[in-house]
């Protein structure tokens, strides 16, 4: 069974301004971004059955404005704590847990931890994930908790501004 992952870094997000980071919330161009990535999904089959997102305000926002643009449920969004401040590997614990009935999985997370997590799937170079930069990977023949470093294929990098 092939599977797919879309990871996908938050829009751009307000400066500290004496804010906890964890509270930073999307700018107006942020929110734009976010909505312009919608439209692109749109025409991309974009149908994750599950979307895991971080728990900061900007996180939040984005998947709000991106499911609201592609016309999905909000109950698809999955917010986990441990995605806020994750490393690769709790990413990848976060993945192996994702139920084999699961075919898609998107999740909404921060730089740089996202932008290495899809080339520690891959074993591709990405560079920097640009604010609401989606990177696609798929899987081929791996349940979830098989996935591992080099188990994915580089599909896609879409950015709106591109």
């Amino acid at each position: 069974m092939s599977r797919k992952i879309y990871l996908i870094r938050h829009s751009y997000a307000e400066g500290p301004n004496g804010k906890r980071d964890i509270d930073r919330t999307l700018t107006l161009e942020g929110q734009s971004m976010v909505r312009a990535l919608g439209r692109h999904l749109i025409n991309q089959n974009f149908n994750p059955d599950i979307i895991l997102c971080s728990t900061s305000a900007r996180t939040k926002e984005t998947a709000v404005n991106l499911v609201e643009e592609l016309g999905m449920n909000e109950g698809l969004i999955d917010y986990k704590d441990i995605i806020y401040n994750a490393s690769v590997r709790e990413l990848l614990e976060v993945l192996n847990e994702v139920s084999d009935e699961i075919k898609s999985v998107a999740i909404i997370g921060h730089n740089p931890t996202i932008t290495f997590f899809g080339e520690y799937l891959s074993a591709s170079i990405i560079g920097n994930m640009e604010p609401s930069g989606v990177v696609t990977i798929k899987i081929e023949k791996l349940k979830w908790s098989e996935i591992s470093q080099g188990t994915g294929i580089f599909v896609d990098y879409y950015h709106p501004s591109h």
